[in-house]
């Protein structure tokens, strides 16, 4: 429910960084081999309301373990390759009923524009109800992102954005979606930082009976990140989420609190 991109973008830098470093003498004439690596983590949250409910929420703790392997290269000298396969899920501590999880693969080409990166990726989504037990809808995700890290002063920003639409073989799964970000990390010492990420998220239904829905997510996150190598992090953080959907029933908020350890080799 909660989410890890600027931890895992972070520690994403550290694989990219020895790709590069690996790969410097080839890249100068375009394609580069892939370079394996993976990439997740593991966390426990409690959260306060788990069924996303306007009201009588129920409050719970669950585990999520995400895991993503992966392969990076350069596919010319400005152009680089990604593809991956990731499997995750949230398995909640009494209240089995809201388990849920996601098998996906896919592949993205990444540029460099300015400072910033440009992406576009495919992504095969499979959502279950359970754990990887009842088939809910297969997503084809075509996505586009643009994102860049600045050092500004004592203080590391990392705005991005994101537009998708999602083809499905369900008709109320399909829709676009937008994401705003903004990661912050200032740090403390060698090993100490805080954390923050203010998010924005808009969907916009487009068939079956979801057709002219329109859902909006807002959500801020603060924790304390501790760095126990160069390529695992330990975060506990707290993150407020509100949604807002233009159909009756779906508005919620919810306060989470937890650990999350990331990690990639």
């Amino acid at each position: 429910m909660w989410s890890a991109r600027l931890v895992i973008a972070g520690l994403a830098c550290v694989a990219a960084g020895r790709q590069t470093v690996a790969g410097d003498d080839a890249a100068l004439n375009g394609f580069t081999p892939p370079i394996w690596s993976v990439v997740g983590s593991l966390g426990g949250t409690y959260t306060n309301n788990v069924y996303l409910t306007p009201s009588a929420t129920q409050s719970d703790v669950y585990w999520t373990p995400d895991i993503t392997i992966r392969a990076d290269g350069r596919l010319t000298s400005d152009i680089y390759y990604r593809i991956y396969a990731r499997g995750d899920f949230d398995a909640f501590t009494d209240e089995s009923d809201a388990d849920n999880s996601v098998a996906r693969a896919g592949a993205r080409l990444a540029t460099n524009i300015s400072d910033w990166t440009a992406s576009i990726a495919y992504e095969n989504r499979y959502s279950f109800g359970g754990i990887f037990q009842d088939r809910l809808f297969v997503g084809h995700d075509v996505i586009g992102s643009i994102w860049r890290t600045l050092d500004w002063s004592w203080i590391s920003l990392s705005p991005g954005a994101l537009l998708n639409y999602r083809f499905a073989d369900v008709d109320e799964s399909q829709r676009f979606r937008m994401e705003l970000w903004l990661g912050i990390e200032v740090p403390l010492d060698e090993k100490w930082s805080v954390v923050s990420e203010p998010f924005f998220e808009q969907f916009w239904f487009t068939d079956g009976l979801n057709s002219g829905r329109r859902d909006s997510v807002y959500s801020v996150s603060l924790g304390l990140q501790y760095a126990i190598t160069e390529n695992a992090n330990l975060t506990t953080e707290v993150v407020y989420e509100s949604g807002t959907s233009n159909r009756p029933g779906l508005n919620y908020d919810f306060l989470e609190i937890g650990p999350r350890l990331d990690f990639v080799y």
